[in-house]
């Protein structure tokens, strides 16, 4: 729907009629996709209309040649599917600091820019090519100075629907902005217990306008013409799915083409839907499925469960980083953050003038072994001691990686770099000694730095408006959530093999600097008289006897100094657990721990009622435990009250040795590592990817499986685990291995008593009365206390 104004002319026929007249207008950018010859755009005013408009563009790359070469890609331009047109210009590596004299190739036909890229790959060497890999939309929003998604300001549209014109008067860094008031629906498939991978019939479940409709009707003309019509009632700007990229829209397309009716998903009816495939890749030892997606012209299309984004920081921490990144909202919701940080790295590297090679092609530098062995090591990692501690300080360093890289100029172009001598570095790293560039600022402190300072204000807003029960604190949160995601990932991607801007040096060095400044804040901390409990990497937990806050704080101001780097205190807890190790009750564990916060906030981290692969039964067991030793101010409390949270696991057993525990609490979620047809053992997982591949259902290596488990053993059922797509209420659960599991979550926070998982099943009667009796007068002499079982 396009908006225009219009003036009241007289024309030769003596009449008065309406002649379109260009219009300007205050409102913000909403979505923008490739067309022919240039690109669609779609603006939202102050009074919440849609405009529709146009912008001629041709996207460009660039090829460093020879003259041979030029002269092969002259005559190759004929045999290109639109019109090419080449210039000379001057470019800076950015490795190298250097011009370079490059060929600039103009496609003018935006929808076929990736098929001249790979057109010209047969004929040249991948080396040659540079910006040849970036989208449309990101090109030009980042060859236009100032606009970028959601930008505020004054746009024109001319008589021909043209846009001619903005001025912005927004900033993709500002902390504070305006967002317009935006339409939802959302579509969903319907009964949810069930993931709809797992099913073939579908019942479409429509929400809008604080209204649900269910379109159950068996005739698919009917669910598409209703769909329709709701389509049309609510004219939604954002539509949210659940699993619509990979099954609702295409299988509602599919109908559609199928039985000739058209579908009004697109707000624009010109336009087709903009598709990518499906992929599985392997990524810090696990294997990872992604989604291909299906994304909307004139509308944005959202789903929940291929969106990372959405899952952790909903729409307000997608906007945020769509408006940093410059990346449209539908790319930007299913993103990674690595793609996310790119995008910031190549919308500089654009700005300034700077190459971007389409493949990364930096090898790593030569090392000596010993170089090698200092080199090749992380951050440093303490061992707990183990069990529970009282009054313990936990102290973070903020943002630690991120600093790191902005106040020591880490980049992968800074480090080692080629255009200063050692005389001439900023400095050199921590035991490595590699040099850091003193005549420029790197690329990644440069797109980093704006993250840091953004999140750190979000999180002051955010404390403020909570504490005057402000709601709008809700909005920062997500914002500072989106960016603390961006600030976990950027350190990682700087040693990821495929990251544009990655170089394994410049990861090492980080590594080198935060071991550095850990090994500093302890020695310092150890010095005035505390003791040291635990550090992982930029975290630590120390204690004094007598040390009050303001002593913690102080701590933390000097070490800062120090370092560098920003620590701040956490918080003291009443008490805090660091278990044992699951392999072996002897050695703790570094990344898993749960306390109470003086101000009865609790922490937890890695332990089963945190993971997102325990059955629903045993999360909210552990949590009612956990809940018990609430009050407790110190050890002795937590030990006073180990008997209750026994007899609350107890019901919770009992409830499981009934058989009547709702199966649904009981579900397994586990990401397969191949298919169906690849798998050799027996497991769990390899049985139910197989039954679901005997159904018809296909998956991919990465993708989650959910199944409820009714013979661990193999022995009575071959098939150990049913999945929940094909279970039925009356096939039961294995009681023996639930039981199990149950107890082991009780060990993780009783161990330090002497409950371990043989004791436990004597105290609540599962190996016989005879066994029993002489378990529990064995664990009285470690926990002196009334048991529940008495």
């Amino acid at each position: 729907m396009v908006f225009h104004n219009y003036l009241r002319e007289e024309v030769n026929t003596g009449q008065s009629v309406d002649i379109p007249r260009p219009q300007t207008f205050r409102g913000w950018l909403f979505d923008l996709y490739p067309s022919p010859h240039g690109l669609t755009f779609w603006l939202v005013d102050e009074e919440g209309r849609k405009h529709c408009c146009f912008r001629e563009y041709a996207p460009v790359f660039y090829m460093h040649l020879s003259n041979s070469e030029e002269r092969l890609l002259e005559t190759v331009l004929p045999a290109m599917p639109c019109n090419v047109t080449l210039d000379h210009h001057i470019q800076t590596e950015i490795y190298r600091n250097e011009e370079l004299g490059v060929v600039r190739v103009s496609v003018h036909d935006p929808l076929h820019l990736k098929t001249v890229v790979r057109m010209l790959e047969r004929q040249f060497p991948h080396y040659v090519f540079y910006n040849s890999d970036i989208l449309v939309p990101q090109l030009f929003l980042y060859s236009s100075p100032k606009l970028f998604p959601l930008a505020y300001g004054e746009y024109t549209i001319d008589e021909n629907n043209k846009l001619v014109g903005w001025a912005v008067d927004d900033k993709f860094d500002a902390e504070k902005y305006s967002i317009p008031e935006l339409t939802m629906m959302k579509l969903a498939n319907r009964p949810d217990f069930i993931s709809p991978k797992h099913r073939k019939v579908y019942q479409l479940e429509i929400s809008y306008d604080n209204q649900t409709y269910s379109l159950e009707d068996r005739d698919p003309v009917d669910v598409l013409n209703a769909l329709n019509r709701h389509l049309l009632r609510c004219d939604p700007d954002i539509i949210e799915t659940e699993y619509g990229d990979a099954i609702l829209l295409p299988m509602l397309t599919r109908l559609a083409a199928e039985h000739n009716v058209p579908l009004m998903l697109n707000r624009d009816p010109n336009a087709g839907y903009f598709t990518t495939h499906e992929s599985s890749y392997f990524v810090y030892g696990k294997i990872v499925h992604k989604d291909g997606a299906f994304e909307l012209a004139g509308r944005w299309h959202i789903d929940t469960e291929n969106s990372f984004a959405m899952g952790e920081a909903s729409l307000d921490g997608i906007f945020e980083i769509a408006r940093m990144t410059q990346l449209p909202v539908q790319r930007q919701s299913r993103s990674t953050i690595g793609t996310s940080l790119s995008s910031m790295q190549l919308s500089w590297a654009v700005r300034n003038n700077y190459l971007i090679p389409s493949k990364k092609r930096e090898p790593e530098d030569f090392k000596s072994a010993a170089t090698l062995l200092l080199a090749d090591r992380g951050g440093l990692i303490f061992q707990p001691k183990m069990g529970y501690h009282e009054q313990v300080a936990e102290l973070d360093f903020v943002s630690m990686y991120p600093t790191i890289m902005v106040e020591h100029n880490v980049s992968p172009e800074t480090v080692n770099c080629r255009c200063c001598t050692e005389k001439e570095a900023k400095e050199i790293v921590p035991e490595l000694e590699y040099t850091i560039c003193g005549k420029r600022e790197g690329i990644v402190p440069s797109t980093i730095r704006t993250v840091v300072r953004k999140r750190a204000f979000y999180k002051k807003e955010k404390k403020r408006l909570k504490k005057l029960h402000d709601e709008r604190w809700h909005v920062y949160d997500h914002r500072q959530n989106a960016l603390k995601w961006m600030l976990v990932t950027c350190f990682g991607y700087l040693g990821y093999k495929n990251a544009r801007f990655g170089r394994i040096e410049a990861h090492e060095s980080v590594n080198a600097y935060s071991r550095d400044a850990i090994l500093k804040a302890k020695e310092m901390a150890e010095a005035k008289g505390y003791e040291f409990i635990h550090a992982i990497v930029d975290c630590m937990w120390i204690k004094k006897p007598g040390a009050t806050e303001a002593d913690y704080e102080q701590l933390a101001v000097e070490v800062s100094k120090a370092t560098d780097i920003d620590l701040s205190l956490e918080g003291i807890y009443n008490w805090i657990l660091f278990p044992a190790s699951k392999m072996d009750p002897k050695l703790p564990t570094a990344n898993r721990y749960v306390g109470y916060y003086m101000d009865r906030e609790i922490k937890i981290r890695g332990i089963e009622v945190r993971r997102r692969d325990t059955p629903v039964f045993i999360k909210r067991m552990q949590g009612e435990m956990l809940e018990v030793f609430k009050p407790a101010n110190n050890i002795a409390d937590v030990e006073a009250l180990v008997p209750q949270a026994l007899e609350k696991a107890k019901e919770f057993i009992d409830l499981l040795r009934s058989g009547k525990a709702d199966p649904l609490d009981l579900v397994i979620r586990r990401h397969i590592s191949q298919e169906a047809d690849q798998y050799k053992n027996r497991s769990a997982s390899a049985e139910v990817t197989k039954a679901l591949d005997e159904a018809g259902i296909t998956l991919a290596p990465g993708e989650s499986i959910e199944y409820i488990l009714v013979d661990a053993t193999g022995k009575k059922n071959p098939q150990k685990a049913i999945p929940l797509a094909l279970y039925s209420f009356d096939e039961g659960y294995d009681i023996e291995k639930y039981t199990e599991m149950a107890l082991k979550t009780v060990e993780t926070l009783l161990l330090p008593w002497g409950w371990d998982v043989e004791k436990l099943k004597a105290g609540f009667d599962l190996n016989g009365k005879k066994k029993r009796k002489a378990v529990v007068q064995a664990a009285r002499k470690t926990v002196a206390l009334t048991l529940p079982f008495d």
